[in-house]
């Protein structure tokens, strides 16, 4: 049953199998899982792996020890990890202390909150940078487009 789902390379949706192994916390269903199948549930994975757990037990503990196992394998949980570890309440802090400046100033680049000076150009900037920077290049190039789009529209 679940072999079909798995040869799929553009699997969009999580099987029913790997659904209930998930739900179940089934390491041994999660490790029988395809690259593609479990591509989908990394990022699940790696907060089960990662954060505090509620249950203290000692299955837990060799539950966990498995899923680490089973993602030590994949290059996009590094990615992951560092995206989990963004500090998202001081970002979005920034981005609406940016959007208020960039309101006063009348949508100018002038200043920004989110983007200190850029040393290369956008691009080479955004495939240098770590996460965070990424992710605050992002929010600084929508909030400008946003109020590009705002400062068109009659009020």
């Amino acid at each position: 049953m679940h072999g079909a789902m798995g040869d799929s390379a553009g699997l969009q949706f999580v099987s029913s199998y790997a659904f209930e192994a998930m739900q179940k916390v089934d390491v041994v269903r999660l490790a029988a899982l395809s690259d593609p199948e479990l591509r989908l549930l990394l990022p699940c994975l790696v907060r089960m792996a990662l954060c505090a757990p509620a249950d203290q037990s000692q299955s837990w503990a060799q539950d966990k020890k498995l899923i680490l196992r089973l993602l030590s394998g994949v290059e996009a949980v590094n990615s992951i990890v560092a995206l989990l570890s963004v500090d998202f309440h001081a970002l979005e802090q920034d981005a609406r202390k940016e959007q208020q400046l960039r309101h006063k100033a009348g949508g100018s680049n002038a200043e920004s909150i989110l983007v200190s000076q850029l040393q290369h150009g956008l691009t080479l900037e955004f495939e240098h940078s770590d996460p965070l920077r990424r992710l605050r290049l992002t929010l600084s190039e929508l909030l400008a487009i946003m109020n590009k789009v705002q400062s068109k529209l009659p009020l």
